[in-house]
């Protein structure tokens, strides 16, 4: 399948799809943005080329299914944005190609221009929220709670920001430029230090690929251990996500299926001869969940919610979602 959709693709975005697919690249909303690109170069292609409006839309349908059955499903927001930005999309059929793929264009840029929206009210309650904090800290990677950092030389003094690795994804790493960038004071630390260190910070701070109605919030393997600390030491743990990562299933009776990696390669790099990898188990979840109960708060662009009163909120939020 893989194999398959990556040929379907232009060749300006096969990059793209191999970053995502290969995990070069992270970050749900950095992926719902590299998807979107993928939509419209096929969509672009077909216009140039006059192909079949239906060939066209097969395409495009072929590669929203790819992503939602792999990378959504350890992220709901890839699965829901890709939805919304392929909504509608089998009306375009009777359409001519030009027509087809401007309309096909205009959805997914209506998408990304309210996604952006949301995440800066995001990033814009964060800021005032963390306005008299000195010491945080942050764990895993998202490219909202990047901008959460850039975003806080607003409040006209420096911080010390405590990154952890991420040793599953390497997910601390990425935040180093943009604290450096940002004027903070940065210092990193490995995962296994982080109950020294998470005790002198005002706050914790990460992203959510996912969370559900009942406020537990899903992130990289370490963000439960991460919780499990803040509620120790009575340190608030805040999930920064846009309303977009909701998974509602969980409501009605269903589940997340956990993702599972083999990191043979990245933990046994370095290994001599006689310590051979072949007969041993590398196999761990790529996401956990933490518990509503360790999670102080959601910032939303909807505001500061605490976790036990996600409920309504998302419930109401995935019925506009679903158009009711």
């Amino acid at each position: 399948m893989e194999k398959l959709v990556r040929e379907i693709l232009p060749d300006g975005v096969r990059e793209s799809f191999d970053a995502i697919v290969e995990q070069k690249i992270l970050g749900a909303s950095r992926h719902i943005s590299m998807i979107g690109e993928m939509f419209e170069e096929i969509a672009r292609r077909g216009a140039e080329e006059k192909r079949q409006t239906g060939q066209v839309i097969g395409e495009i349908k072929q590669v929203a299914d790819y992503f939602i059955s792999t990378r959504g499903e350890a992220s709901q927001a890839v699965a829901n944005a890709i939805r919304i930005m392929i909504q509608g999309i089998d009306n375009y059929a009777a359409m001519e190609i030009d027509e087809a793929a401007k309309e096909i264009i205009h959805t997914k840029d209506d998408y990304r221009r309210k996604a952006a929206e949301d995440v800066s009210q995001c990033v814009k309650f964060g800021v005032t929220l963390a306005k008299d904090m000195k010491n945080i800290f942050v764990y895993d990677y998202s490219s909202t709670v990047e901008k959460f950092l850039r975003g806080l030389s607003e409040n006209g003094h420096e911080y010390n920001v405590l990154v952890a690795e991420s040793r599953v994804i390497d997910g601390g790493k990425p935040f180093v430029k943009a604290c450096r960038e940002a004027g903070h004071h940065v210092k990193f630390i490995p995962e296994a230090s982080m109950m020294y260190y998470i005790k002198e910070c005002d706050a914790v701070f990460m992203g959510a690929e996912t969370f559900y109605p009942d406020g537990t919030g899903f992130n990289t393997t370490g963000s439960d251990i991460v919780g499990l600390l803040c509620k120790y030491f009575d340190i608030p743990l805040y999930f920064i996500t846009p309303m977009i990562k909701l998974d509602v299933r969980p409501a009605f009776g269903g589940k997340k299926n956990l993702v599972f990696q083999n990191l043979e390669r990245k933990l046994s790099e370095g290994w001599t001869s006689d310590e051979a990898a072949e007969d041993i188990d590398f196999i761990t979840p790529e996401l956990v969940g933490v518990k509503p109960e360790f999670i102080h708060a959601f910032i939303t662009e909807k505001g500061i919610i605490p976790s036990g009163q996600m409920y309504e909120i998302s419930m109401d939020y995935s019925r506009k979602l679903r158009g009711e």
